[in-house]
């Protein structure tokens, strides 16, 4: 097992309410009748008891983004990590996997201190601009993918293991040994399943929540080793598509499961694997052994549809009209042009990309924001906005001159491009070729 200390990452659990119901979930979502939100002083003692780790501190959940405090925690995780803000997504974004891999999902050895960990929803568009400035390291996958994961709810009691073959397997769990220890609302855990199962069935909590918790060594796991005998990551188990839905447990902990009101587990979207069941097929098992070989598997791609992140809706109106749009309470783009003809262009150009909503662009004369950029939400009510001040509401490095690309560039880049990518936390030099990646590993070290 690992110290905290040597871990990468460390997490802190904000919330286990999620948009999905994924298969064999490490937060278990689906099994809790109501879902948790971590309150803000919990999120600052944990954001400060981490002082003086030098990996990334993450926030997860569930969908951390849905936590309706997301912008406070995330401002305070970024005064605390970051020496500046991030200035990443704000230029148009064409294609969003090579952006994600050269941008924001980089090798762990590159000084990244402040992470997010998200299925790319619509609230992660609501804070898109908070979330580009404060987090520096970003995990993202949508789970529309062929992703895998390991049954995590059968316990290796029911399995049949004895106490010599589990301690030697439950010492070398690949989650405990290449994932993270993570902060919950109950405290703090030597691994992340662990805290959510005491989640989950209501367990005595963690260590408090003080600084240089992490610093604790295996010798000091014992008190929390007892979630090891419910949890199935040490061992060889059944895998399953995310996106199945559906959990692998064993009996007593279906029954646990039941007990406690768990949804997942009232619906029947459970496989209960009894003893001899096990024992007939353990030898077509195989435990994962490396932090992303759930994606690695099946050659998953961590992001397939960027449709929740693009332009919802654009307004056009001309400059002596702003105020009547403003006063339709508009829940999106805004573009304010002097031309209708340079307006729709503008339209046209950006409803094809990702751009940020607390970015003002502009075309000619025109320009185009959104009601939810934190430049212009306190003026929306006191009617000060105007196009005359959007230039002075917005700070300069947030008002992005468009220049629009025709179809015919656009073709050519995909023709022949060449890029760095980040893949598996690997450096590779992508050549496209006629729609082709041609990939070649960097081997020296990322700096």
């Amino acid at each position: 097992m690992r110290s905290p200390k040597d871990m990468e990452i460390i997490q802190i659990d904000i919330t286990n309410e999620c948009v999905h119901r994924c298969s064999n979930c490490t937060r278990f979502c689906g099994h809790h009748k109501k879902p948790f939100y971590m309150d803000f002083d919990t999120f600052k003692k944990a954001v400060d008891s981490m002082d003086g780790y030098e990996g990334i501190l993450g926030i997860i959940g569930g969908e951390p983004t849905i936590h309706p405090e997301f912008e406070k925690f995330a401002k305070y995780l970024g005064s605390k990590r970051l020496c500046k803000p991030n200035t990443v997504a704000r230029e148009p974004i064409e294609q969003l996997l090579p952006y994600i891999e050269e941008n924001v999902f980089l090798p762990l050895d590159v000084g990244c201190r402040a992470g997010l960990w998200s299925s790319l929803n619509k609230t992660y568009y609501k804070h898109f601009e908070t979330i580009n400035e404060c987090f520096d390291y970003q995990a993202l996958n949508d789970h529309n993918n062929t992703c895998m994961h390991q049954a995590l709810l059968m316990s290796r009691k029911e399995c049949g293991l004895s106490d010599e073959e589990w301690i030697p397997q439950r010492d070398n769990c690949w989650i405990q040994n290449t994932w993270s220890a993570t902060i919950t609302p109950k405290g703090c855990f030597f691994c992340e399943v662990a805290g959510s199962l005491d989640m989950l069935f209501d367990g005595p909590g963690g260590w408090p929540i003080e600084k240089g918790w992490w610093k604790r060594t295996p010798e000091d796991f014992k008190d929390q080793l007892h979630w090891c005998e419910l949890c199935s990551c040490g061992f060889d188990v059944p895998t399953r598509l995310s996106t199945d839905g559906r959990d692998d447990v064993t009996p007593l902990i279906y029954e646990k499961l039941k007990a406690i009101g768990s949804p997942k587990a009232l619906k029947g979207d459970v496989v209960v694997h009894t003893k001899e069941e096990y024992q007939k097929n353990k030898h077509s098992y195989k435990a994962f052994e490396k932090s992303n070989d759930y994606m690695n598997v099946n050659n998953s791609i961590r992001v397939r549809n960027s449709a929740s992140i693009m332009p919802r809706s654009f307004e056009i109106c001309k400059p002596s009209h702003l105020g009547k749009i403003l006063s339709k309470k508009p829940k999106d783009w805004i573009i304010v042009s002097p031309n209708k003809f340079t307006a729709l262009k503008l339209k046209k150009y950006l409803s094809n990309l990702i751009i940020n909503p607390g970015c003002m662009y502009t075309y000619n004369k025109a320009v185009a924001f959104n009601v939810i950029a934190t430049s212009t939400r306190d003026h929306l009510d006191d009617n000060t906005l105007s196009y005359e001040n959007l230039f002075k509401v917005y700070p300069q490095d947030k008002i992005i001159p468009v220049k629009i690309v025709g179809k015919s560039i656009r073709l050519l880049r995909n023709i022949f491009s060449v890029a760095n990518e980040y893949k598996y936390e690997k450096k590779y030099k992508v050549v496209k070729v006629l729609g082709v990646k041609i990939s070649h590993r960097i081997k020296e070290k990322v700096h």
